[in-house]
C-alpha cells in the first residue's frame, strides 16, 4: 500500500472517530455540562486528536501538491507531528493533573501509555525530519497511526468507564 493510501484510510478512521465522539455525546444518559471532568477530559481528548490525525493524514498530501521534493515531504510533515505530538503531550499532563487532584478515576495504565505512545512519536518525528531512517513515510505513518491508537483507547474508555459492574459494557 502506499503511503497516500494509508494515509487515506487513517483520514477516514480519524473522521469515524470524530463522528462517533458526536454520537457518543448524543446518547448519553447526561448532557455535555452534567459529565464529570474525567469524562469532559476524554471526550474533548478523543475530539481534539482524532481532528489532530485527520489533519496530519492530509498534511504530506497538500505538501506534495505544493511540488516539494519526496524528502522535503516527510521532513516537513515528520517536524508538524513531532510538534503536535510534543504539544498534546504537555497539554494533557497538564489537564490530567487537577484530575488527579480531585481524585477522578484516572485510568493510570491508560494514561501512562498514551504519554509513552506520545514521547515515541514525539522523538520518531523529530529523528524522521532529519532523513535518518531509510523509509521516513513508514516512520511518520507509523506516528499518525499510533495518534489514532490513542484516540481509540479513548474513545474505548470514554464508553466503558460508566458501565456497571457484571454488564457487558464494564470495564475489564
Amino acid at each position: 500500500m502506499q503511503a497516500t493510501q494509508a494515509l487515506a484510510v487513517l483520514a477516514h478512521a480519524s473522521v469515524a472517530f470524530a463522528g462517533f465522539s458526536g454520537i457518543v455525546a448524543a446518547f448519553r444518559r447526561r448532557d455535555l455540562p452534567e459529565w464529570s471532568p474525567l469524562e469532559r477530559f476524554r471526550f474533548r481528548f478523543m475530539v481534539e486528536f482524532s481532528l489532530a490525525t485527520l489533519a496530519l493524514s492530509l498534511v504530506p498530501m497538500f505538501l506534495d501538491e505544493l511540488g516539494l521534493s519526496e524528502t522535503a515531504v516527510w521532513s516537513a510533515s515528520s517536524v508538524l507531528l513531532g510538534g503536535g505530538a510534543l504539544s498534546y503531550l504537555v497539554r494533557s499532563a497538564l489537564r490530567l493533573r487537577p484530575l488527579l487532584a480531585l481524585g477522578e478515576p484516572v485510568n493510570r495504565s491508560l494514561a501512562v501509555v498514551s504519554l509513552l505512545v506520545g514521547v515515541v512519536i514525539a522523538v520518531a518525528a523529530f529523528v524522521n525530519a532529519t532523513g535518518f531512517f531509510a523509509h521516513p513515510s513508514g516512520v511518520y505513518l507509523s506516528g499518525v497511526g499510533g495518534c489514532l491508537f490513542v484516540s481509540s483507547a479513548m474513545f474505548a474508555q470514554l464508553l466503558l468507564a460508566n458501565a456497571k459492574p457484571g454488564s457487558p459494557r464494564a470495564d475489564s
